[in-house]
C-alpha cells in the first residue's frame, strides 16, 4: 500500500504529471523537457530525480546529456501504468498540456545536432558571445 501512496503523491504534482505525459512513447533529453515545459533545468531535474526513485522514469547518459523515458513501474501494466493512462486520457484537452505538446513539437522540429539547444531561441548578449569565441579559440 505504501508504494501506491507514493505513486499517487508523485502523480498529484502537476509538473511530474506533465513530465510523465511527455515521456509516454518516447525518450527525451532533459534539454527538450526544459524547452517543452518552459521551466528551469534544475526544477525539471529535481522532479525527474523523484520520479526515478519511484521507478516511474529511467535515465540514460549520453556524454553530457541525460535522456529520460518511462521506467518499468510506468510501463509494466501495473497500478502506476494504469493510473498514468487514465490521467492522461482525462487531461488530454487541458490547455497547459496542449501548450507542452506544441512546445515539444517545435523543439523536436529543430532536430538533434549533437549539442544542447536549451534556450536557443534567446539571443546571447554581446559579452557572452565574445566570451564563447575566446573559449573556442583557446
Amino acid at each position: 500500500m505504501n508504494d501506491i501512496l507514493r505513486i499517487l503523491a508523485a502523480l498529484a504534482d502537476p509538473v511530474r504529471l506533465r513530465l510523465l505525459r511527455l515521456l509516454r512513447g518516447q525518450e527525451l533529453c532533459v534539454c527538450e523537457l526544459v524547452d517543452a515545459l518552459r521551466m528551469p533545468q534544475y526544477a525539471i531535474s529535481r522532479h525527474l530525480r523523484s520520479l526515478r526513485a519511484l521507478g516511474l522514469v529511467a535515465a540514460r547518459r549520453d556524454g553530457r546529456w541525460m535522456h529520460y523515458r518511462l521506467g518499468s513501474e510506468a510501463n509494466d501494466g501495473g497500478p502506476a501504468a494504469e493510473l498514468l493512462a487514465v490521467l492522461c486520457r482525462h487531461l488530454e484537452h487541458e490547455s497547459a498540456l496542449r501548450a507542452d505538446d506544441v512546445s515539444l513539437g517545435r523543439r523536436l522540429a529543430m532536430g538533434r545536432t549533437g549539442r544542447c539547444l536549451t534556450g536557443s531561441r534567446r539571443k546571447l548578449r554581446p559579452g557572452n558571445r565574445d566570451k564563447r569565441r575566446r573559449m573556442e579559440n583557446e
